[in-house]
């Protein structure tokens, strides 16, 4: 028998601790994760059998223990997502710094100039527009080009609760 796979779409809450007025800090994030049609199916049935006060709590305890691979599958794609968006804020926020070295090479390879070539002002014209480019870009074209990625350091357990998709609810 054919085992057909779907991709699911999940949104989940990152808690990220609170502001020094009590405020918490919550991120929205979402994930794409493929399964096989047996897999939708067990984790439908799981959900259907926790009580609807359990919903909040997310689909992550309802796998834990009933569907440790697909538990180990989600957190895995889950961890990514943060950090993905944890080096995505960094950006933003101008935590991440953007190397020199780095920087110089990017500049020299986009003109096609060797390095006596340097000139100074061309280099802070294209310095201006290559971060309006990083700005404006994804994660996977800066990191083409960027070692920004171990500039981040992620916690072990990050606190996340993976929202059960509402077609995985009982009617």
């Amino acid at each position: 028998m054919e085992n057909n796979k779907q991709t699911i779409h999940f949104d989940f809450e990152l808690f990220q601790g609170y502001t020094c007025i009590g405020c918490a800090v919550i991120n929205d994030l979402a994930m794409e994760v493929e399964f096989t049609d047996d897999e939708v199916a067990m984790m439908k049935q799981l959900v259907s059998q926790i009580d609807e006060t359990d919903y909040s709590k997310g689909i992550m305890p309802v796998l834990k223990d009933a569907a440790p691979e697909l538990y180990k599958r989600l957190d895995a794609e889950a961890r990514s997502e943060i950090f993905d968006f944890y080096v995505e804020d960094g950006i933003s926020q101008g935590y991440i710094e953007f190397e020199d070295d780095e920087l110089r090479r990017n500049f020299l390879k986009d003109y096609g100039l060797a390095e006596e070539d340097y000139d100074e002002d061309l280099y802070y014209d294209w310095y201006d527009e290559e971060m309006s480019r990083i700005r404006c870009s994804g994660l996977r074209w800066i990191r083409s080009r960027y070692s920004v990625d171990d500039q981040v350091s992620m916690e072990e357990d990050p606190d996340y609760t993976v929202d059960i998709p509402s077609d995985f609810l009982p009617e």
